[in-house]
């Protein structure tokens, strides 16, 4: 029984204690099981689930979302004011060395067609130039070369007539008179370029490995082991490498750049391992078209963007990556943040803290509304726009996020996308000084896309050497489609002019300057008349 009423007040105060202290550790507890549950459906998603973060009506917060996607529509926008990795398979053990062949003599089947191109030296020299009489025809030199048109494979048949003296006693001195092969990157191959052009487009625009493609031209007769195609690819690379530089200066040019980077996993020869080396993308942001440059380094180093820019000066769109942080303290290049990356982080936390996670990502979805009013705009008006309509939002955005920060712990998913965020606030609001900046880094996102399609297809690149030569194709290939322009016919003339293009008029060669020469019925280019 108890004793006095002292006695009972003291037993009800110690067990308020109790329940306190169980509460505090039952609160703790709670947390600790929301963030392992949130990583357990961070993991079935990343393995199960849909890559895409956009709201669809099935997530649990979209209701909760709809009230603030319809508060403070932002008004309809004002009347205007007035941009190789090759994949070599292990050799094969020969039974003897009489079965092996020449890399490049790959063998032309009889049943394709033939389109002979008869290639004549001019009148003028047809003249005997010791007896001042007409050469005699003695001969054809006669060179095959499997030929690739969008659909089918032909087979080229260069016919020259060979020339010589008619008086027998100055053959000796006249010599035999014919003309000249077409230009091609690589000598004495039996691959035309328009061939080339397509494997390389397959491969580093259409992510198809080498022995798919092997595959695909089986079906048509004509065998082309994989290695053959790794060497015409380097041979390709090693014609067409000045135009890496080029393209690199003018990228650099711009005072806007959107930066990322991705691993490329390199072949380790031996061992049928692999190492990892990375691939850097920089996207032209102005002027547009957005021509791209792909740097290939062997580790992470914040040393390789800080080489690679060396000399720029402008704005750099990148992630939080604490590699950038050098980069960013240099004079002269100033840091724009990443509102996708910031987004992902209270996507991420949905599933712990939905209703406050859902209603920072509805205001990060009306900055995204103001970009879609004001995408037409010219940089000023875009501006302007921006800041009238995004600030207000900004403001919002930043004030609940300095709220959730109070009423969240260290190890919350949720305090995660908040420090992150308010760690980048100035970058994150920067794209608000000038039009021409984007709210996120998807630009660069995008532009390493197809590095990771083509990684999953052709897994990775058998030398270093094979890496480099990627970055300059994909910088090509993503260059032409950012300026319109079909990277199999671009690359189809380029191959067939870059032995003989002066060097300091390679910027003309570039996507988004290049014109084709006149071509013939037959796809060469026309020669200039006589001046």
């Amino acid at each position: 029984m108890i004793a006095s009423l002292e006695d009972a007040i003291k037993i009800i105060e110690k067990k308020d204690l109790q329940i306190e202290e169980l509460s505090k550790k039952l609160h703790s507890l709670q947390l600790s099981l929301n963030m392992l549950q949130n990583q357990n459906e961070q993991l079935l998603r990343r393995i199960y689930g849909r890559r895409s973060e956009k709201i669809h009506p099935g997530q649990q917060a979209f209701d909760m979302m709809v009230p603030f996607l319809e508060q403070n529509q932002p008004p309809e926008p004002p009347e205007p004011l007035g941009e190789i990795s090759v994949s070599k398979e292990a050799p094969k053990k020969k039974a003897s060395k009489a079965k092996r062949r020449h890399p490049g003599r790959v063998p032309i089947p009889e049943h394709l067609e033939r389109r002979e191109i008869v290639l004549d030296i001019p009148q003028q020299e047809k003249i005997c130039p010791e007896t001042g009489r007409p050469l005699k025809l003695i001969g054809w030199e006669v060179s095959e070369k499997l030929e690739y048109q969008p659909g089918k494979l032909l087979v080229n048949v260069y016919k020259r007539p060979k020339y010589g003296s008619p008086d027998p006693m100055a053959e000796g001195e006249v010599g035999v008179i014919t003309a000249p092969m077409p230009d091609h990157p690589i000598e004495r191959c039996k691959a035309d370029v328009g061939l080339l052009a397509y494997i390389i487009v397959s491969k580093f625009g259409d992510h198809i490995p080498l022995y798919r493609q092997n595959g695909i031209l089986a079906r048509e007769g004509v065998e082309i082991p994989r290695s053959t195609q790794s060497l015409w690819i380097m041979q390709c690379y090693e014609a067409i490498q000045p135009l890496g530089d080029v393209l690199k200066e003018v990228v650099l040019e711009s005072g806007v750049l959107f930066t990322d980077d991705s691993p490329i996993p390199i072949q380790v020869k031996g061992n049928g391992r692999v190492k990892k080396g990375r691939l850097w993308t920089y996207v032209r942001g102005d002027p547009e078209p957005a021509l791209t440059v792909y740097d290939f380094s062997r580790d992470r180093s914040k040393k390789r963007p800080l080489s690679f820019l060396e000399g720029f000066e402008g704005y750099v769109h990148a992630d939080a990556y604490s590699g950038y942080d050098e980069l960013f303290r240099k004079e002269g290049i100033i840091e724009v943040g990443c509102w996708a990356h910031a987004r992902r982080k209270f996507d991420e936390a949905l599933s712990s803290r939905p209703r406050e996670a859902a209603e920072i990502m509805a205001h990060i979805a009306k900055l995204y509304r103001v970009e879609s009013h004001c995408a037409e705009m010219t940089p000023q008006q875009r501006c302007l726009y921006r800041k009238e309509h995004s600030g207000p939002i900004l403001e919002e955005i930043f004030t609940r996020i300095e709220e959730l920060r109070k009423e969240t712990v260290p190890s919350e998913p949720l305090r995660k996308a908040v420090d992150y965020t308010l760690n980048q606030r100035e970058a994150l609001c920067r794209y608000l000084e000038d039009g021409r900046l984007k709210p996120d880094n998807n630009t660069a996102e995008n532009a390493i896309r197809p590095l990771a399609l083509g990684r999953r297809n052709w897994l990775f690149a058998g030398s270093e050497r094979g890496a480099r030569a990627t970055a300059l194709f994909l910088g090509l290939i993503q260059s032409c489609k950012a300026c319109q322009v079909n990277p199999w016919q671009y690359l189809d003339d380029v191959l067939r002019r870059i032995m003989s293009h002066p060097v300091n008029r390679l910027r003309e060669l570039l996507p988004d300057q290049w014109k084709p020469l006149p071509k013939d019925a037959c796809g060469l280019i026309k020669a200039a008349p006589p001046q």
